[in-house]
Formats: C-alpha cells, structure tokens, sequence
C-alpha cells in the first residue's frame, strides 16, 4: 500500500505527532504496520469493521458529551457504547440483521492489546500511550486500505445505522475520510 505521508500529517490528530518527531512517528507506524500485514483477507475485512464501528462510536460518544446538533440521547449513547465495547470484549460482532464476525485467535490477543493501549492512552493517561495509540492507529488505517475501509463503511451504514443513525455514521466515515485521502 502506498501512503501519502505528507497528506497524513495533516491529519489534525497525527499533526502534534508529525510535528515534534515526524521521522520517528513515521517509523513507529511502519513498525506497528508489520504484525498486521501478516495478517489473512477475511481477519483483515472483519478488523476494518471493528475499526470503523469503534470511529463511529467514539464520534457518536464525543457528539453527546459535546451536546453537537443532532447528538444521541443519553439512552442511545450508552447503548453504542455497551454494544460496541462488548464487540471489543466478546471479539465477535454481531450484526443486526442476523450473523456474526469472529476473528482467529492471533487477531482476538491483538483486539486486546488495542484494547489496553487504548485505556493506557485515554483512562490512565500513561506517557507516551497515546503516541503509541495514534500510531497503531494509523497502522491500522494503511492495513486495512480503501477499498476495505469503505467495504466495512458501507457494512456499518447498512447493518448499524438504527443504532448510530445516519448523522454519526456519516461523522465517523469524515474522521476516517482524510485517512483513505492518504493512502494511494
């Protein structure tokens, strides 16, 4: 995959990252990019919708705390929420119009290890956690690659769209938007 690193760094989370150490950053993805380039197509896709569901929520959850036009009930967010998280937790999704997506067991021990980078990053606030976070991140984003990124958009407006609604799925779709702008 070829990646506009210039268009990354523009990347409003990614640019204090950029900014400081870019080479370095840089070098952390590529690194953070290998484990997940070992990994199968099929594992691949059902990560990609695992990514995308957790984008969606995350804008979902800051829309509600940030009372955005349009955002959820307090209801409906905690629901996003307890049902994405089990997603994390159970490493299944289970989609609502019937079936579920499991991973094999290599990629359930790599779910959670995002899992506790994640709380590492932004519950305990662990030094240079959420570098690491954003770097892995990005890595994931490379991996994935655009057309598994939009095949896992348009699974998440199709099958999750009574749980997120249109306006924060289409907000998840534009924080992931400057991600597939960077990969050629």
């Amino acid at each position: 995959m070829a990646v506009d690193w210039a268009a990354l760094e523009q990347i409003r989370e990614l640019a204090p990252w950029f900014g400081s150490e870019g080479a370095r950053f840089r070098q952390e993805i590529e690194h953070d990019l290998i484990p997940l380039q070992a990994i199968g197509p099929q594992d691949l896709d059902n990560l990609a919708l695992l990514r995308v569901l957790e984008v969606t929520n995350g804008c979902a959850q800051w829309g509600f705390r940030r009372q955005d036009p349009g955002c959820l009930s307090a209801d409906q967010a905690r629901d996003c929420m307890r049902q994405v998280i089990g997603f994390i937790k159970d490493k299944r999704i289970v989609l609502p119009g019937g079936g579920t997506v499991g991973f094999s067991p290599a990629v359930e021990d790599l779910i959670e290890s995002g899992r506790e980078l994640y709380s590492n990053a932004f519950k305990r606030n662990q030094a240079g956690a959420q570098r690491a976070y954003y770097a892995a991140s990005t890595a994931q984003f490379i991996a994935y690659g655009p057309e598994r990124l939009k095949g896992a958009m348009a699974l998440v407006n199709q099958e999750f769209e009574s749980l997120f609604t249109a306006v924060w799925i289409a907000r998840g779709q534009r924080y992931i938007a400057p991600y597939l702008g960077a990969l050629l």
